[in-house]
């Protein structure tokens, strides 16, 4: 009898760790959604004009990352130079791939900091740009004067 009831709860176990373990993979949430609330946040009189990084530039702008396969790409840029506004969201197919999105992105604010951005009040918008990374989301954020909320909310998608 002991044997039976000692199966019988290695059995719930191995069962309870498989239903468990099936959730570390949950799907990341929408990002274009968050781009667009986040953006309708703003108000219209806040918000500046952004502009999509199309695929055809995606390797100007973020050499590289045309090399991994995503699940989800939400990359938009101010269309004014002047102006230090970018989101670049993405969620990567494979989780090896983390890292290396990373390094894109990171690339690409100590380019902007390091002379892509001309105005003094660009190159301090970028040097408190962030890249933050979720599961298998990586996010590159450089919101100006919204970064904190920008962020926090972003964080608050996987909360």
């Amino acid at each position: 009898m002991k044997r039976f009831v000692t199966a019988i709860l290695a059995l719930t176990l191995c069962l309870g760790l498989a239903a468990c373990s099936s959730q570390t993979g949950a799907e990341a949430p929408d990002l274009q959604a968050y781009y667009d609330d986040f953006i309708a946040s703003l108000g219209e009189e806040n918000a500046p004009m952004m502009m999509e990084v199309t695929d055809d530039l995606v390797d100007s702008v973020y050499p590289g990352l045309s090399d991994y396969e995503l699940k989800q790409k939400v990359l938009q840029t101010a269309a004014i130079s002047a102006v230090a506004f970018e989101m670049a969201l993405v969620e990567v197919s494979d989780s090896a791939d983390v890292e290396a999105v990373k390094g894109i992105f990171q690339s690409r604010i100590d380019s902007q900091v390091e002379g892509g951005a001309m105005y003094p009040a660009t190159i301090e918008a970028w040097q408190n740009a962030e890249v933050l990374v979720q599961g298998n989301v990586v996010a590159l954020i450089a919101a100006g004067e919204q970064q904190t909320a920008a962020v926090d909310a972003f964080n608050a998608l996987f909360q």
